[in-house]
């Protein structure tokens, strides 16, 4: 855990006069929030929230940062055990917010404020942002930001493979026949508009680019988060949610649905549709990026807060962009599932849908939280109406609050920064009510997808092991993970 303090420069006339603002010795009262944020999303929020709140109740806050989600829960027990502990406040992602308060380490929200009064304040929130705060029907969260993922793509490169797509077709055809038995589906044509994509789609455009070569290089050059986290596994779950997996299927990774998916997965790596970067690299977000900056990257699933930053604001330095054309930066809802395998007229045995997981991160007060009213009102605080309009405006967040979602055109200015909503708040309706499980061993179970991925599509020996199929898939998630599952689903599966 990293702890940096932001600094304070006062005349001395100031010091004597704040030395009866409370605290031991005239001290102030300090409260440290353990958070994760992109580097120019972090500096915003010393430089342009903090001090505002810190003048208007005469305190000093302190950041703790945190690499990965799964520390989370690590370092708040490092807190329960400490004499004084210091983390006031924990700003986490969806899915640990059931796993921190199943275990005890996130304070009721009624147990710092007055029931009426938290009622009152969750009203204001979007029913998905507050409802999705309660755990076993207790208010634990307060809601921070909504997020989704949408089809990032480069508008030329989209249009390139479309104009070369007959020149590769019988190629594709031949390849996809040895995998498949039939090859593309009857009747295929590549659409022009990526809004209009399914799996087949994504298959195509990716082998094109794989084949084509662009700065002097062939590469493939479609890529997804590769990291051991869990921004990986909500990928693949996402995946498997759109090949119609229920909720309790997403925990069986042996269902048809989740082999389905680990399927597709096997294909696009060892038909070289993804960038290999990915894994043997273990990209994250920022390196995905990276990728796009280099021209390694021509599609990926990304966030909003993602988009914000490929596309850069020219004026900010904070800021720069990841894209050499800022008006080549296309977004789409995500491609609609669809079977890898095929009946005997060339149709996809079913389709599935545009329907992904919405989450988002969440405020939660720890129970060794030394200033827990100080930390409720900081929530209150970085939710209240002007600073998220400012916060999502910059930053591409999905707004909770009601009153910026119901008027987002009056809110948000038109171009780029509308478009990214747009396409945001599209996904999000898609997705309807949608969520990962709601279980308390969720980020035991994303460990266990990525170990899944690592074994059975990148180290995966085609060559020796045979072309993979559903049926193969199938029983080996259950042959090398059953066992691990059951370890970790056990009896006390909470849903």
């Amino acid at each position: 855990m990293r702890i940096s303090k932001i600094c304070w420069i006062v005349p001395a006339a100031a010091m004597m006069f704040l030395a009866g603002c409370g605290g031991e010795r005239g001290a102030k009262t300090e409260m440290t929030i353990l958070l994760r944020m992109m580097p120019a999303q972090e500096r915003y929020l010393r430089e342009e929230i903090i001090p505002d709140f810190e003048s208007e109740h005469s305190c000093k806050i302190n950041i703790a940062t945190f690499d990965n989600q799964w520390d989370i829960e690590r370092l708040l027990k490092l807190e329960s055990g400490k004499n004084k502990p210091e983390i006031c406040l924990v700003k986490a992602p969806f899915e640990m917010t059931r796993v921190l308060a199943s275990k005890g380490l996130i304070e009721d929200l009624t147990r710092v404020k007055d029931s009426a009064v938290v009622m009152q304040h969750l009203a204001e929130y979007h029913q998905l942002a507050s409802g999705l705060g309660y755990v076993e029907g207790v208010p634990y969260y307060l809601p921070r930001k909504l997020e989704t993922r949408v089809l990032f793509y480069v508008k030329s490169k989209v249009a390139d493979a479309v104009s070369k797509f007959e020149s590769h077709k019988y190629r594709i055809n031949e390849e996809l026949n040895k995998l498949n038995g039939y090859g593309l589906p009857e009747g295929y044509a590549l659409e022009a508009d990526p809004a209009e994509w399914d799996f087949y789609d994504l298959y195509t455009v990716g082998s094109i680019w794989a084949h084509e070569e662009y700065n002097g290089v062939k590469l493939a050059r479609m890529a997804h988060r590769g990291a051991q986290y869990g921004g990986t596994a909500l990928f693949m779950m996402d995946r498997a949610l759109q090949l119609g997996a229920t909720k309790d299927e997403i925990l069986d990774l042996t269902s048809d649905k989740c082999a389905e998916m680990f399927l597709w997965e096997n294909i696009f790596v060892q038909q070289g549709i993804y960038n290999f970067s990915m894994w043997q690299d273990k990209w994250k977000g920022s390196d995905i990026y990276r990728g796009i900056k280099d021209g390694n990257v021509f599609c990926a699933y990304l966030q909003q807060i993602d988009c914000f930053n490929v596309h850069g604001w020219e004026d900010d330095p904070g800021m720069p962009g990841y894209i050499a054309d800022p008006e080549d930066m296309g977004l789409a809802v995500v491609p609609k599932a669809a079977s890898f395998a095929l009946d005997k007229k060339g149709r996809p045995l079913y389709e599935g849908s545009r329907s992904i997981s919405t989450g988002g991160w969440w405020w939660g007060i720890p129970k060794t939280s030394p200033q827990k009213e100080l930390a409720y009102s900081f929530m209150r605080y970085m939710t209240s109406k002007e600073v998220q309009a400012k916060e999502c405006s910059k930053f591409g967040m999905i707004p909770v609050r009601k009153d910026i979602l119901m008027n987002l055109p009056n809110v948000f200015e038109e171009g780029w920064v509308g478009d990214i909503f747009e396409v945001s708040v599209e996904q999000i309706k898609v997705n309807e009510l949608t969520t990962v499980p709601l279980i308390q061993q969720y980020s035991q179970l994303a460990q266990l997808y990525v170990e899944a991925w690592n074994k059975l599509c990148i180290e995966y020996d085609a060559e020796n092991e045979g072309v993979m199929d559903l049926s193969t898939m199938k029983m080996r998630l259950a042959s090398d993970f059953s066992e691990k599952q059951d370890e970790i689903l056990g009896k006390g599966t909470v849903k």
